[in-house]
């Protein structure tokens, strides 16, 4: 009899177990509705500064949970816009990715209002061979040598955003190793202040760029400029000039209004020099 309920018991558990994994079987494989949406999306590559077209887009469907911030739901709401980042084909277009409207395309899609476009002439020292590229932040030194031999060195701007490299607008794009070692340009990004400090810079001395990290945006105080005393070299010393002067001659011998050559009470001796002569005259 013992058994028995043993036996009943097993076969019950194990006949709940085959139910409870049928009814989570087909719980799990059975079709849901979806609530999806149409989006905008990228039909093809589109690089920084390119002006939407109406067929650069399509529409994608996507779950309404899964949307991101700053989708699309109509391709017209895109066109005329113009890119600022890099978007690749198949990739949903989101407004950050996007300029402003009306902002152009090219590079004046990508200079902010109130901002400046600068560009600087560099070499592959001053544009740190070549690894300064458009997205990448700078610091700008200004180095002015003086009529004395001596040189001083400050920094004139920080955390400078680099817009492009030459024509270069893509941060991704791939640069030729021959362009690096040719003098080219660098567009900075700037303010209105710090456009016109660069343009004078660039007239009295030479500036160099500095690369930041991409995480470093700290703008330090500006330091007292570097000169050659803070290297332990003292300024050079420019040399006296030897002067020469012309030998004069001897004056002539005092003459007076008196008879005995002495000058009365009131009268006064002027020296007249023309060249190498010197005449007196006698004045009361």
């Amino acid at each position: 009899m013992q058994r028995h309920r043993v036996l009943m018991a097993f076969g019950i558990a194990w006949l709940s177990a085959l139910l409870l994994s049928w009814w989570v079987y087909k719980r799990t494989t059975a079709p849901q509705s979806r609530d999806l949406v149409s989006v905008v999306a990228a039909s093809r590559d589109l690089p920084v500064g390119k002006r939407i077209l109406a067929e650069d887009l399509k529409l994608l469907s996507l779950d309404r949970k899964d949307l991101p911030k700053g989708v699309f739901l109509k391709s017209s709401d895109l066109v005329d816009r113009s890119i600022a980042v890099p978007i690749i084909a198949g990739e949903v277009v989101l407004n950050g990715k996007l300029t402003a409207k009306g902002s152009g395309e090219g590079l004046t899609a990508l200079i902010e209002p109130g901002m400046r476009a600068v560009s600087v002439q560099i070499n592959e020292i001053s544009g740190v061979s070549g690894f300064i590229q458009p997205g990448t932040r700078v610091d700008v030194i200004f180095t002015r040598t003086f009529s004395n031999g001596d040189a001083a060195t400050t920094t004139i701007l920080q955390n400078v955003k680099v817009i492009a490299y030459g024509r270069q607008l893509d941060p991704a794009a791939k640069l030729d190793p021959r362009d690096t070692a040719r003098p080219t340009v660098a567009t900075l990004l700037v303010t209105q202040d710090q456009a016109q400090k660069l343009v004078l810079a660039q007239q009295r001395g030479r500036i160099q760029l500095v690369l930041r990290n991409g995480l470093d945006d700290e703008v330090n105080e500006v330091a007292d400029p570097v000169a050659s005393r803070d290297l332990g070299i003292e300024e050079p010393r420019k040399p006296q000039p030897t002067i020469v002067r012309p030998v004069v001659p001897d004056p002539p011998a005092r003459t007076s209004s008196s008879k005995n050559g002495k000058l009365e009470p009131g009268e006064r001796v002027i020296r007249i020099y023309r060249g190498d002569k010197m005449t007196e005259e006698t004045l009361k």
